[in-house]
């Protein structure tokens, strides 16, 4: 098994002979907070408040032929979503900033259907926001 990452110990993202449950388009946003301050006859001062949470999305494919169950990886994250569940991301042996991170959003598409109902295909696209 090689490990890509995990969100905490719940979502393990790995490739082995047996699963494949990776993401892809890994997108990560840092900012800081600033306040502008007018002034007569001049141009607005600026001045940083310090840093903003960051923010980060990928898309994560599920597929059944590949070892993965589609069905119980989108209720985790449903339910990490509706829980607000906190934990460390990790991607490659490091973490993703310094703060644990909260799945704001997950948007599913069902790609693949077969019959009763099991779904075989999925894509999630991810969102998550650093908790402080």
């Amino acid at each position: 098994m090689a490990e890509i990452g995990h969100f905490g110990k719940q979502i393990v993202f790995e490739v082995s002979d047996k699963k494949a449950l990776t993401f892809k388009d890994f997108s990560q946003k840092v900012t800081g907070i600033w306040s502008s301050h007018k002034t007569i006859g001049g141009k607005p001062k600026k001045e940083f408040n310090g840093p903003d949470s960051r923010r980060i999305s990928f898309t994560v494919d599920l597929d059944a032929t590949l070892g993965v169950r589609p069905t119980e990886v989108i209720e985790w994250f449903e339910n990490a979503v509706e829980k607000g569940t906190a934990e460390y991301l990790v991607i490659g042996g490091r973490m993703v900033g310094n703060c644990r991170f909260v799945i704001t959003e997950v948007s599913e598409t069902w790609n693949v259907i077969y019959s009763k109902g099991e779904l075989a295909k999925a894509s999630l696209n991810v969102t998550m926001e650093e908790y402080r």
